[in-house]
């Protein structure tokens, strides 16, 4: 932060204490509104009380644990809300109720049923979980399918996808959910207190300050529930930042264990893969792309499909690794692991090259193999770089490298060279030609030279108009 902005802030506070000190002189009221004088004078007095001590770390214990648990709750009703839409209509009307009823009798009603330390705790519970119920539901929402697609096709592991993709997804979700939740979880642990009383608490000492008339007591006591929140905010939002970099971290370490691999360390091989197509047709709305239409791709053949762009190359090749099911017909493959190059690029945009190569990787023979493919393609010390500051080129041939390093029977490439100049395409035709390793490969391009140099056959297929 820089000094300008430092003496900007300070001019703030300074406006807001002026402007303080003026309303209490124009008072004339200590016992209705003490300056800020009286008040830091009274937190003074308060700071080398055990008592204050004990009441503070009481109150923080009881509104963490319900902030806590609320967190927990709420993300976990949220990623269920958004699995089985029924739960979420059910949960509906509940949410409605928490977010709008008046906390004050959300207290009292809680007060009769639980008491007053337990009443804290729930009452910060049920304030907290709708932001992070709302938060996970929206990150799902606005997660890309394509990446979705993408693990699937590259099998990618549930536990993998949730650390590395999951979970980066949604963290700017719940940083968002996390600093407005935690004034909240403040102020609404306090009033707790403040109508429950128990003992050793914030809400005690303020009820206590007005018993007494202590005005500069209760501003120094709001000052410090303020105080709290805004730090607890900082410390939630910063935990979830720290927790944001582990994917990063955890990807990297396999990377470093990928470098330190000797060259003999080279994946297995899979056999290559068979597709046969039998009287598949497949449409959408009024567009029919295949009808009844009948091929069999024998296990290690190349072909390329060459139709005009809007054709159906990309339909054909999203049936053959089974992201799209025929409207009639059947499409058999023999089993085996796929890897492929879509039309859009899928990539984690916060990860670096090599993260984005080390999250599909099976293991770190295959992560060394796509990563030496990379340096090839690039020809430069790229991997280092977020893709999102790659050149769209750039980009593509991290996919491609992706592509090939993986250990599969059946390779799809759909325009796997565009945005590259005519030299570099050439060039990377021939290193994916060198690392096709008898499998088979189901090529969409609009350039001949693709084909020749891939050693690709064209295909021909009815694709409808």
């Amino acid at each position: 932060m820089t000094s300008i902005t430092w003496v900007k802030r300070l001019a703030i506070a300074l406006f807001w204490l002026a402007l303080w000190q003026l309303a209490a002189w124009a008072t004339g009221n200590g016992l209705l509104l003490c300056g800020p004088v009286e008040a830091l004078e009274a937190l003074g007095r308060l700071l080398p009380l055990p008592a204050f001590w004990e009441s503070l770390g009481c109150s923080l214990g009881r509104i963490a644990a319900g902030f806590a648990i609320a967190a927990v709750l709420g993300a976990l009703l949220g990623t269920a809300a958004r699995t089985w839409p029924l739960l979420s209509e059910v949960l509906s009307p509940l949410m409605s109720v928490v977010k709008g009823a008046p906390v004050v009798c959300i207290i009292v009603l809680l007060l009769v049923l639980l008491g007053s330390s337990q009443t804290t705790i729930v009452v910060v519970a049920l304030v907290v979980a709708p932001p992070f119920y709302v938060a996970v539901r929206e990150a799902a929402a606005a997660r890309d399918p394509g990446l979705d697609e993408m693990l699937k096709v590259f099998s990618v592991g549930r536990w993998r996808r949730l650390a590395a993709v999951r979970w980066p997804q949604t963290a700017p979700f719940l940083r968002a959910a996390a600093g407005s939740a935690a004034a909240m979880a403040w102020k609404a642990g306090v009033a707790a207190e403040l109508l429950g009383l128990p003992a050793f608490s914030i809400g005690e000492q303020v009820y206590l300050a007005k018993l007494t008339l202590d005005t500069p007591g209760i501003v120094a006591w709001t000052a410090v529930a303020v105080a709290m929140g805004w730090l607890s905010e900082k410390l939630a939002v910063a935990l979830i930042d720290a927790l944001g970099k582990l994917p990063g971290w955890w990807l990297d370490r396999r990377v470093c264990r990928a470098g330190a691999l000797g060259p003999d360390a080279v994946p297995s091989r899979p056999g290559p893969i068979a597709v046969d197509f039998e009287g598949v047709s497949k449409g959408f709305g009024d567009r029919e792309v295949l009808q009844r239409f009948s091929v069999a791709i024998a296990a290690g053949r190349r072909v390329a499909l060459m139709a005009p762009s809007g054709a159906g190359k990309t339909t054909f090749l999203r049936l053959a690794l089974g992201l799209e099911a025929p409207d009639g017909g059947i499409v058999e493959r023999t089993p085996g692991p796929l890897s492929a190059v879509f039309q859009e690029a899928r990539l984690m945009e916060g990860l670096t090259a090599a993260q984005n190569l080390a999250l599909v990787a099976a293991d770190a023979r295959e992560l060394r193999r796509s990563l030496g493919i990379l340096g090839e393609l690039l020809q430069g010390a790229e991997a280092d770089k977020p893709v999102s500051q790659l050149s769209g080129g750039m980009r593509r041939r991290v996919e491609l490298a992706r592509a090939l390093a993986h250990p599969s029977g059946l390779l799809a490439l759909d325009e796997p060279f565009t945005g590259l100049d005519d030299e570099t395409r050439d060039r990377a035709a021939a290193i994916a030609a060198e690392y096709l390793d008898g499998r088979t490969l189901l090529l969409a391009t609009h350039r001949a030279r693709d084909t020749e140099v891939l050693g690709a056959a064209p295909l021909a297929v009815p694709f409808g108009t």
